[in-house]
């Protein structure tokens, strides 16, 4: 079971963000597009970069399920002033989500490497050959907006 820290002081005047996965972003890209949303898969870090992932998809694409991380301190999407997830859509989605997708599992280092997140940031489709690495990039603030997930 899942458990998750609040995120915020609740109130009545931001409604609860219901995160999207890393598949139900890239199935409707076009409609997401340049908007700011709350994504929710495994956050990787790696020496050449940071993405947000899951291992495959309902309805597999060209490239791998990935949304590569660009973190834009000044331009990136701020979230709502009283910023809080649907807890219940992110159970639900997250325990769909551990079906298919695993953190990967490291015989040294640290296991910060790869864990459950939900990040929220502006999805902006990628073009020519960066779509070989990723469909697109999720451009977010900075560490302030990734929401850890513990199990």
């Amino acid at each position: 079971m899942l458990v998750v820290a609040a995120c915020a002081a609740t109130t009545a005047a931001d409604p609860a963000i219901e995160p999207l996965s890393v598949c139900e972003i890239l199935s409707n890209l076009p409609a997401v597009a340049g908007k700011p949303v709350a994504v929710l898969g495994r956050y990787s870090f790696r020496t050449n970069g940071r993405w947000v992932s899951e291992q495959v998809c309902a309805q597999p694409g060209p490239t791998p399920p990935t949304l590569w991380l660009v973190e834009d301190p000044k331009d990136g999407p701020r979230p709502p002033e009283h910023f809080e997830i649907d807890a219940a859509a992110l159970n639900r989605k997250m325990s769909e989500m551990e079906r298919h997708t695993q953190l990967s599992k490291f015989r040294f280092g640290t296991p910060e490497y790869d864990r459950w997140a939900v990040i929220f940031g502006r999805v902006e489709a990628r073009k020519g050959e960066e779509v070989k690495k990723a469909p697109a990039n999720l451009v977010f603030r900075g560490d302030g907006v990734v929401v850890f997930l513990a199990q």
